[in-house]
């Protein structure tokens, strides 16, 4: 993947048509590491390598939920907090890429498009 910034726009895949089953986030993607959040504020950071067998990006994301923070799949944090650790696959996102993620068990579509570079 590109350095720069990214939008995800992500939804419940059992729940594609209902709005409240939607969500978005921000992402800066550099030297291999991610770092973002949505408009709720949970944050997400971890990493993200080239797999050459597979030609695709895996992504690593430990997504830290705020207390009382529920999520588009239905999770619910409850009044600690929760931190959910997240895997996926991206191909090249020039400019868009999509997959599915698991997250909390339940399956969660993501689309990541490129919105251009990092300033030096």
């Amino acid at each position: 993947m590109d350095e720069g910034l990214y939008t995800l726009d992500y939804h419940a895949a059992h729940a594609a048509g209902d709005q409240s089953s939607r969500g978005n986030a921000l992402a800066v993607l550099r030297n291999g590491k991610i770092l973002g959040s949505d408009h709720w504020g949970a944050v997400f950071m971890g990493s993200y390598e080239f797999d050459a067998v597979s030609e695709t990006n895996a992504v690593h994301l430990r997504l830290h939920v705020p207390p009382g923070g529920e999520l588009v799949t239905g999770f619910a944090a409850g009044p600690e907090g929760a931190i959910l650790e997240i895997s996926g696959c991206f191909g090249r996102a020039a400019p868009v890429a999509r997959a599915i993620a698991e997250v909390a068990g339940q399956p969660l579509e993501v689309t990541m498009t490129y919105l251009g570079a990092l300033p030096n």
